[in-house]
């Protein structure tokens, strides 16, 4: 009967040692659970970090619900409202026009042969008529025999003249004569055009 006895007291104290073990875990809780708090370590590092309390629940990711993009409605770099900005417009004049036949700008004169070098000779005075541009003029000279109008020579002259000036070349050939020959100078071309 005695034996009896002290093997329900057995089973009164386990039992009693795992109630209180529980009371132990819960009393952890109340006296704040975090390392040091009562004494105790970490265990296993289940414990809630320093200086938080230990009954404060945190998230555990973020909340639901939240816009995942942006917010529509906002105005285009377009206008939706069907205007549409004027084209720039630009005007170009024409540039002016020349004729590019300078014949009635030019003066002949002196139409002679040096027998000392046996050079044909023929001056041209140019008048640029222009008064605001200046032009480029190409003159040929073409000298022949006036008994048979047979060749004796040609040149080709440049000159460029500034707006309402004038300016005179001479074209020459050489040619020698061996007797006294009648000759004409003739300009057959006069032509110009305008200086960039």
């Amino acid at each position: 009967m005695q034996r009896r006895h002290q093997r329900i007291c057995a089973a009164a104290v386990i039992g009693l040692l795992a109630v209180t073990g529980l009371t132990g875990c819960g009393g952890k809780k109340r006296g704040g659970g975090f390392p040091g708090a009562d004494g105790g370590s970490a265990a296993g590092g289940a414990d809630a970090p320093a200086g938080l309390p230990s009954d404060l629940d945190l998230p555990s990711a973020l909340p639901s619900g939240l816009p995942t993009d942006l917010p529509s409605g906002y105005p285009s770099t377009t206008p939706t409202d069907g205007y549409t900005p004027p084209a720039p417009t630009y005007t170009t004049s024409a540039p002016p026009t020349y004729n590019p036949d300078a014949t009635a700008e030019t003066t002949t004169s002196n139409c002679s042969y040096g027998e000392n070098d046996g050079m044909l000779r023929y001056s041209i005075t140019v008048a640029n008529t222009d008064s605001t541009r200046s032009f480029r003029y190409t003159l040929s000279v073409k000298w022949t025999k006036k008994s048979d109008g047979s060749y004796m020579g040609t040149d080709t002259q440049y000159v460029t003249v500034l707006p309402g000036s004038s300016q005179t070349v001479t074209a020459s050939a050489y040619h020698r004569l061996d007797t006294y020959t009648y000759f004409t100078c003739s300009l057959t071309s006069a032509t110009k055009m305008p200086v960039n």
